[in-house]
């Protein structure tokens, strides 16, 4: 207690980033899992064409996808494409640039915390007899430590997470193409197919 008790007003825009961080990260990670997004044995079944839509779950990518392709059957709408690929890129980094906000703020918020220990610091100090107040140098000291551990011990967790989820939505959008292409393909075989049917 005596650690955050030396942290002055500076606690306050810490903790919440902490908080922050520690909400994004976990909603963040819950919601870039492999069976609400794409799960490797989906994209060999798309790749297979042995797709069994009763084994996805609906609020998942890949049952978002299906129901793509099967309300849009024009063959050749790239642009279509892009918006739907566009819109679930935006719905998986959401809330993601909050943990690159406190990754890059919250070592400010420290050493802004540093600067004002110290000038507390040299307050205290008088030229002719050293230091007047060793209370304020003490707390002074510790309001610059304290703050500079505090921002770097939010700010580092968070970059690494930070880069950790980014990672995996590239991940994530390299398959969504994958599939996409595979159920194109699907789709030109199966009109092939018709076709010659047909003839």
């Amino acid at each position: 207690m005596e650690f955050f008790a030396y942290t002055g007003i500076f606690i306050y825009p810490l903790t919440v980033c902490s908080v922050l961080a520690v909400y994004f990260s976990l909603e963040r990670f819950l919601a870039l899992r492999e069976c609400v997004t794409l799960s490797d044995a989906f994209v060999s079944n798309v790749l297979a064409n042995t797709i069994d839509k009763n084994t996805v779950r609906k609020e998942s990518l890949m049952y978002r996808l299906i129901r793509f392709f099967d309300n849009n059957p024009s063959q050749d709408d790239e642009r279509l494409v892009q918006a739907f690929v566009q819109l679930e890129l935006n719905r998986l980094q959401k809330g993601l640039f909050i943990l690159d906000i406190i990754a890059g703020i919250a070592p400010f918020i420290g050493l802004l915390g540093t600067v004002i220990g110290l000038t507390d610091v040299f307050g205290a100090f008088l030229s002719d007899s050293g230091f007047s107040d060793q209370e304020t140098f003490v707390r002074g000291i510790a309001l610059a430590l304290n703050t500079t551990i505090l921002g770097l011990m939010i700010a580092i967790p968070s970059s690494a997470m930070y880069s950790f989820l980014s990672r995996r939505i590239d991940v994530i959008e390299s398959m969504l193409e994958l599939c996409i292409e595979g159920l194109f393909n699907r789709r030109r075989s199966n009109h092939e197919y018709q076709k010659n049917q047909k003839a």
